[in-house]
């Protein structure tokens, strides 16, 4: 039974630390590694972690503060294991989790496993399934729920991007774009839902995601498959722009008519022709509407509509 390197992020969440850690010593697959990034915590976090230090497989790194892709890089770098797996400190796991997706990829031969999760509220748990074209489209990139290859990352040099929003899609994208998984349909991980958390805090940090997005298509075009990931990568472009970005932009102050038309520039300037996408028949019927007020650049229109869809919608 090959090691898994299981990295667990860590900052300020003495609340959640010791149910996260928990869950990972009750894990029915027992060959793992456990190393806990303190990103500089400044609360109780460290004393509610050093029980578990009696576990021999825990390991604690403590480290200036440097922001969750730096957490994470650090960990991958002192990380043993042959698979690696992502668990922020305020999340927990099914008591299978490690094992069904280790089970999955030895038996289907792939490089990446992924599984389907739920949405932990403070009033209810939500439920939420996965496809392989969800996959294949990047629309849920999170780095948690998934099992990755090392060697892979190694090979290729994948490390999270510092000092980004969206670290989690470029890092993700890049592995799947050049690498085969599998997908088990069953929830095996809880993701906290943090209204605090940083991709509900909504100010200028949102346009990273334009750097991203040119980050994977160099990526792919050094990789020679950009001609392959093409229509995928154009769908990620209306996807996370498009539609996420616009969202989350209609929170700024200045979300006026030049602004939309900046956003909508950069989609265009790579692929002026996405409303073309052969993937956006499969989105809501809500945010094509939106894309086709975009298309006929009815701007105003889409300033006003965003303005009212954020008080229903959180994306």
């Amino acid at each position: 039974m090959d090691k898994i390197s299981v990295i667990v992020s860590v900052y300020n969440i003495e609340n959640y630390i010791e149910k996260c850690l928990t869950s990972i010593q009750e894990q029915t697959y027992e060959n793992f590694e456990v190393l806990i990034i303190d990103d500089g915590s400044k609360d109780q976090s460290p004393s509610k972690i050093k029980p578990f230090l009696n576990d021999r497989r825990f390991l604690y790194f403590r480290k200036k503060n440097g922001g969750l892709s730096d957490a994470r890089n650090y960990g991958m770098k002192k990380a043993s294991g042959k698979y690696l797996v992502f668990v922020d400190g305020d999340d927990f796991l099914f008591p299978t989790y490690l094992e069904k997706l280790y089970q999955t990829i030895i038996e289907e031969s792939v490089s990446v496993c992924v599984c389907e999760f739920v949405r932990d509220y403070p009033d209810k748990v939500k439920y939420n399934a996965i496809s392989a074209q969800d996959v294949t489209l990047f629309r849920y990139p999170a780095a948690w729920n998934k099992m990755y290859e090392k060697a892979l990352l190694d090979q290729n040099k994948i490390f999270f991007p510092v000092g980004k929003f969206y670290e989690d899609l470029e890092f993700t994208s890049k592995v799947l774009m050049i690498s085969n998984f599998a997908i088990i349909h069953e929830p095996l991980y809880h993701y906290f839902q943090n209204g605090n958390s940083i991709m509900h805090t909504y100010d200028e940090r949102i346009f990273h995601i334009y750097d991203v997005l040119d980050h994977l298509v160099s990526f792919a075009k050094e990789r020679d498959v950009y001609e392959q990931k093409k229509p995928y990568l154009e769908f990620a472009f209306i996807y996370h722009i498009l539609i996420g970005t616009m969202y989350r932009a209609s929170f700024l102050k200045n979300f006026r008519v030049q602004m939309i038309r900046d956003i909508v520039k950069h989609v265009e300037e790579n692929y002026p022709e996405w409303y073309n996408n052969e993937y956006l028949q499969d989105l809501p019927i809500s945010f094509r509407m939106m894309l086709f007020l975009i298309r006929i650049r009815a701007y105003l229109v889409v300033r006003v509509l965003f303005g009212l869809f954020h008080n229903f919608v959180r994306l």
